[in-house]
């Protein structure tokens, strides 16, 4: 348990910023899809970082990395446009919860 705990932490601060993301657009913007959005990841985050401390960490780590995967290429597909600051932090983050849950899913020699 104790190879997963950053990853849960890294998880769950991901979530967080997605969940906040999410909020923040909906606030400014109106924009129903990024509350449902960056809401439901956000929470879907949190939920695989419990997962990890619940003692389920396979699964909890397996949902992180295909989700990080799904925000990375969500963002990147905007930087066509310009990077934007959302953008940037949205994959920084996806890529480190993407290495973080890969090498705690790594097999043990």
């Amino acid at each position: 348990m104790a190879s997963h705990r950053l990853p849960a932490i890294l998880i769950a601060a991901y979530g967080l910023i997605a969940l906040i993301g999410g909020t923040i657009g909906f606030a400014k913007a109106g924009s129903v899809a990024s509350l449902v959005a960056g809401g439901g990841s956000g929470l879907i985050l949190l939920i695989a970082a419990a997962l990890i401390v619940k003692k389920r960490a396979r699964a909890g780590l397996i949902v992180a990395l295909v989700l990080s995967l799904l925000l990375i290429g969500r963002f990147a597909s905007t930087l066509g446009s310009g990077a934007s600051p959302v953008a940037i932090v949205m994959i920084t983050g996806g890529l480190i919860v993407l290495v973080a849950s890969a090498m705690a899913l790594r097999p043990r020699a």
